[in-house]
């Protein structure tokens, strides 16, 4: 009977055991969702299954969905990706107008005080998450200059603390919502008007500039946020430049604002390019320097010698040569301790602007040529605002990532990044008002 027993057990077993299995392969065949992810009971067996039973045509799929095709991210609808670029062309001309330097002072008024905003939730923690209060404050101003002055719901939930399929659709809605009560003849909306008289002019559905636009504030903020998580890395392991970096913030707002609170109020691109602020504007570069891994592909458009060491390499028209920017940034010819984090690297005792301490040398952190990034203005002004504003601030005190040690470790930078270095960890610090919030 026992014997019995045991045999039924197990039939019984590799029935529920079976039944999983079809279960989870009859999911798997959804296509909206396969690959890379796939709704399954089991995780991952979906796709396993069906890998199994039809390699070419599982790598097919693979092929056609694309497993690092970014628009599928914020798009969801495949057939739109046309649409998407030929929208996204028109608003390049938009952002080449009102992100320019002379001109991006026009779209930053407000934008000091949303990051002071969310910045006070952090005050006073204990184990705040280094990534998080410094990439919520950044993206909710930034969405705020591409989308005015509407009621951003952004700020009241980011978009990473649900789901990503429920994440985008809310997104979408919003920022359909405010294309579609945006006033081309009111500069208050700021970027948003700008798309508005675009989307009327060339008809562009809104199901198709909704997803464009929110490819332009994502764009503008996958570097940045990178690029400042890693300088607060490096401040905090190297105590000596973080303190040198605060006090000469302290010195730096008293001299050209008089107070926090007039800065708050008043900062703007062209105030904070003051020669006030170099060795802020130096840590921000050389931790641009640090970070950017992408590869650059350009067509030349003559016969040309490019220079290498001692040598040339001869270019013909029409050929295309891949540069890898990461090599040249760090080489010690031009950089002496290339691959050290060296806070005043770029500060010159003659200070001529945002990118001037970069002249000469190779650095191609925000492009190259006629290709540079339209929001770099922007960008840097929003990771100064942010530094000025959490150092000024804040006492900040790292906090080991177990409980119980003593010993703070700077994060681990992940073998996947894309663009710019990626973090495997985060940080958490400690987060004490140095001032009254």
């Amino acid at each position: 009977m026992t014997s019995y027993a045991l045999v039924a057990a197990q039939i019984s077993t590799i029935i529920v055991w079976v039944g999983f299995m079809f279960i989870t392969h009859a999911m798997s065949r959804k296509e909206s969702v396969y690959p890379p992810k796939v709704s399954s009971l089991l995780p991952w067996i979906g796709s396993a299954i069906g890998f199994v039973s039809g390699p070419q045509r599982f790598l097919a799929l693979c092929r056609r969905v694309g497993h690092q095709d970014n628009f599928r991210t914020f798009c969801g609808d495949t057939s739109l990706y046309p649409m998407i670029y030929d929208a996204l062309s028109h608003m390049f001309s938009i952002l080449d107008r009102r992100l320019s330097r002379r001109a991006v002072d026009g779209v930053t008024a407000g934008f000091a005080e949303t990051v002071f905003q969310r910045l006070k939730l952090y005050s006073g923690g204990d184990r705040v998450s280094l990534k998080r209060s410094l990439v919520e404050p950044l993206y909710c101003a930034a969405t705020a200059v591409f989308l005015g002055t509407s009621p951003i719901p952004l700020l009241r939930r980011p978009f990473w603390s649900l789901p990503s399929t429920q994440a985008r659709a809310r997104v979408l809605q919003h920022i359909t919502t405010c294309l579609r009560g945006a006033d081309p003849d009111n500069d208050n909306d700021k970027l948003a008007s700008n798309f508005a008289e675009v989307i009327r002019e060339k008809k562009i559905p809104l199901e198709v500039a909704s997803p464009a636009v929110f490819a332009l504030v994502l764009a503008l903020h996958a570097n940045q946020s990178n690029v400042i998580f890693w300088l607060f890395s490096w401040l905090m392991a190297h105590p000596r430049a973080f303190s040198s970096l605060r006090d000469d913030i302290d010195r730096a707002v008293r001299e050209e604002f008089g107070s926090i609170e007039t800065f708050i109020a008043e900062a703007n691109p062209q105030r904070l390019d003051s020669p006030a602020f170099a060795l802020l504007n130096s840590a921000i570069l050389e931790a641009a320097r640090l970070t950017t891994v992408r590869i650059a592909l350009r067509r030349a458009e003559c016969d040309l010698q490019l220079k290498d060491g001692e040598g040339t390499i001869p270019i013909r028209k029409g050929e295309y040569v891949l540069l890898y920017p990461r090599a040249a940034q760090q080489n010690e010819a031009s950089y002496p301790g290339g691959h050290n984090f060296v806070l005043d690297r770029f500060v010159q005792s003659q200070y001529e602007g945002e990118l001037s301490p970069t002249s000469g040398i190779p650095f191609f952190a925000f492009g190259a040529g006629k290709h540079l990034c339209k929001g770099r203005f922007i960008a840097i002004f929003g990771m100064k605002v942010l530094t000025i504003l959490y150092l000024s601030l804040f006492d900040v005190t790292p906090v080991p990532l177990k409980r119980r040690s003593s010993e703070w470790e700077p994060p681990h930078s992940s073998a996947r990044s894309v663009g710019t270095t990626h973090s495997d960890d985060d940080i958490y610090v400690r987060l004490r008002p140095r001032t009254a919030l």
